[in-house]
């Protein structure tokens, strides 16, 4: 394609985009970012120049379409790019409408991505296995799969997000289910939505991540990272991640599926592994930046400026693609959602690990003191967008 001039950024609530907002601002390299409300930590970061609010996707797609033609021709734009499901589902359904270039996957791209279901079979594919899984459709008739299941299974949405009515909806967050009324309430409610339900085996283990940028399915960029603490310790989004060294099967495994799909652009592969045997078992893949991609800027990988390069076919040197092992990243908010839940005490019948109530205190104190952790999105130079994710979590 085209060197790109300037580019519409969206989502401006989104940690994602803040690390593009951070990254580009200090590079120089031009662009607008929207968000949904004023309030946006994007929009109060101190490298934030030009910005806009737009009618959101998950309210009115027509509108948001609307929107980004008449922000992309105020600012001059060529380029608009979406950092959440929700904006890459909607560029993607009305490309054709769009007065400038979506920086998104091709169509076959997100089906593969973002099912989850099509992602395991992806998986299957290169020898990487995912949890044992039931696949219910809307419409379907009750698999076979699902009269012998065993309890406790893990439930969740296909998708993340779907395009229905008009606007996007984001799909409940993953449950663990203990009896069979209690699926078949969860997978309704679901099916309804018009969204698939995957009913997995219950892995109790860690979450690992092997992300990067890409180039027409080949590694430009990659770094590996494990989760220490999630929001929810029942598993949500990264609070406490560290850095570390790539093992060789999930490289392999990780290359070889983004290869297939042969995608150029952001990508996270997200692996856990269980405790008792330490065996690597695919949950999904992120067809786009991930939460903790500032991890990655913070250990000295700048994944954003790295993906810009690709973008405008520039060169990236061996120098660009390092980065420090063992650097942790914490989203203060999140990882005081996680004391808080584990201050309530481990929940009846759940059959993973839980932290205790003192060392979960004794760990979240130490954090602030260890010189390995980073805060994330509160930093001495430009801390407003902390505030920014605080209103969020307010209002």
């Amino acid at each position: 394609m085209k060197q790109l001039k300037k580019v519409l950024l969206l989502d401006g609530y989104s940690a994602r985009t803040l690390a593009c907002v951070r990254s580009w601002g200090k590079r120089g390299v031009p662009f607008a970012v929207g968000g949904e409300s004023r309030w946006d930590m994007s929009l109060l970061s101190k490298y934030c120049g030009e910005r806009f609010i737009y009618t959101s996707p998950k309210k009115d797609v027509a509108r948001f379409i609307g929107d980004i033609n008449r922000f992309g021709e105020q600012f001059g734009t060529d380029a608009v790019f979406p950092t959440s499901e929700a904006g890459i589902l909607a560029c993607s359904r009305h490309r054709g409408e769009l007065r400038q270039y979506p920086i998104i996957p091709e169509d076959r791209q997100i089906e593969a991505m973002f099912s989850k279901a099509n992602a395991l079979t992806l998986g299957e594919s290169v020898g990487v296995h995912g949890p044992q899984t039931v696949h219910l459709k809307p419409g379907d008739d009750e698999p076979a799969g699902l009269r012998n299941l065993s309890f406790p299974a893990i439930l969740k949405s296909e998708s993340s997000e779907v395009l229905n009515n008009g606007r996007t909806i984001i799909a409940d967050k993953q449950v663990c289910v203990f009896d069979r009324s209690e699926l078949d309430r969860e997978c309704r409610k679901r099916l309804a939505d018009g969204n698939g339900v995957l009913v997995q085996e219950f892995i109790n283990g860690y979450g690992v991540g092997i992300s990067g940028i890409f180039r027409n399915g080949r590694p430009v960029a990659l770094l590996g990272h494990r989760r220490i603490r999630e929001s929810n310790p029942l598993g949500g989004p990264s609070a406490l991640a560290e850095t570390i060294a790539i093992e060789p099967e999930l490289r392999r495994a990780t290359t070889a599926m983004i290869e297939k799909i042969g995608l150029t652009g952001p990508a996270m592969v997200e692996y856990k592994i269980e405790a008792r045997t330490g065996r690597a078992c695919l949950m999904e893949i992120n067809g786009r930046f991930w939460g903790s991609v500032l991890l990655a800027l913070a250990a000295g990988l700048d994944l954003p400026y790295l993906y810009w390069k690709v973008l405008n076919g520039l060169e990236v040197s061996p120098e660009e693609t390092t980065y420090r092992v063992g650097l942790r990243g914490r989203y203060l908010v999140g990882d005081t959602k996680c004391l808080a839940l584990c201050l309530k005490g481990k929940p009846a019948h759940w059959p993973g690990g839980f932290p205790s109530r003192w060392p979960a205190v004794k760990t979240y104190v130490q954090s602030f003191f260890d010189k390995s952790t980073r805060e994330l999105i509160l930093t001495s130079e430009d801390p407003m967008p902390f505030v920014g994710r605080l209103l969020q979590e307010l209002g």
